[in-house]
């Protein structure tokens, strides 16, 4: 299965690189396509920020296509090779995703037990995700990847940290995929909860018989 992980700009800079466009149709710009996951391919926007202004710490803010699932990663070195990265978003996405899972879990209660997730993340480790780079900034992504970077400028700056330790980071994040947000897919306005609606195509891609298509029009989980 493909993970395909979507360079901003600003990433593309940092790592050095010179990933490769999506094709394009005609008359529509470069390097703003629409990003779906699919039975084959699983699309995040990768975007990094600095801590502060002009500031060496960085994180990065990673989001899933098309749950709107987000987390971070602290980054405490100065440089990483593409593969490098690419490496760490292997399983990075699978502990942002299991933190999220239990703390939903245990607030609102009858999503999944631990044994499931556990079950999950076995029937994961038998996928092989093949990472790949391009450089692509989805525009409808950005709106919640604009609001991700304020929790992280905020928190830092109330708590006076240079940076997010890992456990904040995940505090962040599962508070976050808890929140309902809306897109609008063919002017139809869809609203989910994103560590509902990854956690619904993480059982769909370990199935045996995976989906085929996007999944832009799943109906997402109902809060007991």
């Amino acid at each position: 299965m493909q993970l395909q992980l979507s360079a901003s700009n600003a990433l593309n800079k940092w790592l050095k690189a010179d990933f490769p466009r999506l094709p394009v149709e005609a008359g529509k710009q470069a390097g703003v396509n629409k990003l779906s996951s699919n039975a084959a391919t699983m699309s995040w926007q990768v975007h990094l920020i600095e801590n502060r202004y002009r500031s060496v710490e960085k994180t990065l803010i990673v989001c899933e296509a098309n749950s709107r699932f987000t987390y971070f990663i602290p980054l405490n070195r100065l440089f990483f090779t593409s593969e490098e990265l690419a490496e760490r978003l292997k399983i990075e996405w699978q502990f942002a995703f299991v933190e999220a899972l239990e703390a939903y879990s245990l607030k609102y209660g009858g999503l999944t037990s631990r044994f499931e997730i556990a079950t999950l993340l076995s029937k994961l480790n038998d996928i092989e995700f093949i990472p790949l780079w391009i450089k692509n900034t989805d525009l409808s992504i950005n709106g919640h990847i604009a609001d991700a970077a304020q929790w992280v400028t905020q928190t830092l700056e109330d708590r006076n940290l240079e940076r997010l330790s890992q456990p904040l980071a995940f505090e962040i994040s599962s508070y976050i995929n808890a929140q309902t947000k809306s897109i609008t897919v063919n002017n139809k306005k869809h609203r989910f909860i994103p560590i509902e609606r990854l956690l619904e195509y993480v059982q769909q891609i370990t199935e045996s018989t995976p989906p085929s298509g996007d999944m832009s029009n799943v109906v997402p989980f109902r809060r007991k």
